[in-house]
């Protein structure tokens, strides 16, 4: 902002990153889902956040329909799907940039519903210095069984299920608290690193999101759960959640990654190049960013 004629930069601490990608005519029902979740970002919107969107190549109703929405700092839109990974590498070079604190990351289909626990999140990293980032999907310490991703309870709940264990070092939760912060309770344990909603420390996040050529979705995923583990940081959990999966469930039908993946649409040998990255997202934002 101009003030007296100098430039008052603000302090920006957290660093959000949205990707988006909808085909409105193949689903209609993701359309309707991602403007529900789109418009519920508005609330994470302050001062002291940057918050942009990054879609690969959506139809143009949704293409217009994000151009609408000006509660985010920036709108880009990719001539080419790079998956998660082109809007993570943007994510990270932006908060280096702007010397945020923390970052997030969200999609299209992530509705935030407690947007005064995002900002507990924060608070609680500022005091628990032994955690590198907190889960905020939809969970609850107390109802485990529901979310259990290898369990059977007839009431799973499959938009929100989740492995009850730390994949990479292969050990079962250890669970420390609950902490009251805000009135929001929270947990620590060794859970691994998830791409679901999450605040992460900046500078947990570039040592763990790869600069070089990386599989997209799952196989992303599974370099940052490595990184992470090496870190050996804890994992902050916030009860309830902030966060709702809006989506029908993790089958076929209903989460577009799995049946991506399952149907072989997906080619589990692709990678998403490093360079290209970098020179999309240059071509894109008219930035000049050197290195991932």
């Amino acid at each position: 902002m101009w003030i007296n004629g100098i430039i008052i930069m603000k302090k920006i601490k957290h660093c959000i990153g949205v990707v988006s990608w909808c085909n409105s005519d193949e689903n209609p029902d993701r359309f309707a889902r991602l403007k529900e979740s789109i418009l519920s970002h508005a609330s994470l919107k302050r001062d002291d956040n940057y918050i942009f969107l990054w879609d690969n190549g959506s139809s143009e109703d949704v293409k217009e329909f994000l151009k609408s929405c000006n509660f985010y700092d920036d709108i880009y839109f990719s001539p080419k799907n790079l998956y998660t990974n082109v809007m993570e590498a943007l994510l990270n070079l932006k908060a280096k940039e702007l010397n945020a604190e923390y970052t997030t990351l969200l999609a299209h289909d992530y509705l935030i519903y407690d947007h005064n626990a995002v900002l507990s999140c924060i608070d609680f990293l500022d005091e628990n210095i032994d955690c590198g980032y907190v889960r905020m999907l939809r969970f609850e310490v107390g109802n485990q069984e529901i979310y259990n991703k290898m369990g059977n309870n007839p009431r799973k709940d499959m938009a929100h299920q989740v492995t009850l264990h730390n994949i990479v070092a292969g050990q079962p939760l250890l669970w420390e608290g609950p902490q009251l912060i805000n009135n929001h309770p929270f947990y620590k344990n060794n859970w691994h690193w998830s791409e679901f909603p999450n605040v992460c420390r900046a500078e947990v996040f570039d040592k763990i999101f790869p600069k070089t050529d990386c599989g997209p979705l799952q196989a992303l995923e599974s370099v940052m759960m490595i990184n992470y583990n090496l870190l050996n940081l804890k994992t902050g959990v916030l009860d309830g959640g902030a966060a709702l999966h809006n989506q029908l469930d993790f089958s076929m039908s209903g989460s577009l990654r799995v049946n991506r993946i399952h149907s072989n649409k997906l080619d589990p040998n692709l990678i998403v190049e490093g360079k290209e990255l970098l020179e999309t997202i240059n071509k894109v934002c008219g930035t000049d960013y050197k290195k991932l």
